[in-house]
């Protein structure tokens, strides 16, 4: 940052969600102006977003039009995430909002993540250490599976999937990958072979969704898909809940149409207390579900926000000299 200069100017910045940028990183924007870090609710936002020229925020308050159309005097909305679905990201632009995110900064983060899910569901590693705490050791009722030798689908071919790739490699496993986008250099780098979506929804003993949120991915994997799974298949989602069709999951899962399956995201978040996913994982031993912990790492959180603070940075200083 030493190396960029600006005039004096002063500007309005708020920070939405200051847990996640460290206060050292966002001394770096003292320089643009004043910087006020404080949680609001979306209807506090509404109140008081139309003073700010930027904001730096995660997912949680959807910026969509009726936002949007209240940030009169936004000119930069940063997010220190890889996925933007809780922007409107072409209605911000056509407001001649700039929008920054952090693509690919956690990909070592999620990337983790997804093994840790992988594991703890193939070996039942929750279920076992609920057992223990109840002073309980039923060593049989917690047989589990091994990787080596197994077939492992990845569905989304960028950063955080080839990662994943890497890992499944060094666990001994055989690639496959799905992406219509793919480089297909990165997949000749580790061995993976390019099929496309049936060939490998078929053939993996795992699936892990590491596709982007978008109109055309929305319910990407729903009762047809999961009636093309091997019975024995889990499935791994740390990527967005609108990849899964929920309502076809728990059906999946109920009808042992598939073996198991990890999530670490969902379509309604924060879930409410009738959430018919949490309520089925409450007495069964084939669903994980975290809160969303993919790119939550002391790690990613901090590079990623200094990213994002390094670009809006940049951003006012092309427009200055």
């Amino acid at each position: 940052f030493k190396n960029l200069h600006y005039p004096i100017i002063s500007m309005n910045i708020l920070v939405l969600t200051p847990e996640y940028y460290p206060e050292g990183i966002l001394s770096e924007l003292n320089q643009l102006g004043t910087v006020e870090s404080k949680k609001l609710s979306r209807e506090e936002l509404m109140e008081v977003i139309e003073k700010y020229d930027v904001v730096l925020t995660r997912i949680g308050i959807g910026f969509d039009k009726e936002v949007l159309d209240k940030a009169g005097n936004l000119k930069v909305l940063a997010t220190a995430t890889t996925g933007t679905d809780h922007i409107d990201i072409e209605y911000a632009k056509s407001k001649g909002i700039e929008v920054i995110s952090a693509p690919g900064v956690n990909a070592v983060a999620t990337a983790e993540h997804t093994f840790g899910l992988i594991l703890s569901l193939i070996r039942k590693i929750p279920w076992g250490f609920d057992s223990i705490k109840n002073f309980e050791f039923r060593r049989s009722e917690f047989l589990g599976n091994e990787l080596n030798g197994k077939t492992i689908g990845i569905i989304g071919f960028g950063k955080i999937g080839n990662q994943v790739g890497r890992y499944a490699k060094a666990f001994g496993m055989d690639i496959l990958t799905y992406d219509p986008y793919i480089n297909k250099n990165l997949a000749d780098e580790i061995g993976a072979k390019i099929v496309s979506l049936d060939e490998l929804l078929e053939n993996s003993d795992v699936i892990t969704l590491h596709a982007f949120a978008s109109p055309e991915n929305e319910n990407m994997i729903s009762y047809e898909q999961f009636s093309k799974m091997k019975n024995t298949t889990f499935l791994i989602n740390v990527a967005r809940g609108s990849l899964v069709d929920e309502d076809a999951l728990l059906d999946a899962l109920k009808n042992r149409k598939i073996q198991g399956t990890a999530i670490d995201v969902m379509k309604e978040e924060p879930p409410t207390e009738n959430n018919k996913l949490i309520e089925y994982a409450r007495s069964n031993n084939n669903l994980i579900i975290t809160p969303h912990l993919g790119g939550s790492t002391e790690e990613a959180v901090y590079n990623a926000a200094t990213y994002v603070v390094k670009k809006v940075k940049e951003f006012f200083s092309s427009r200055m000299q």
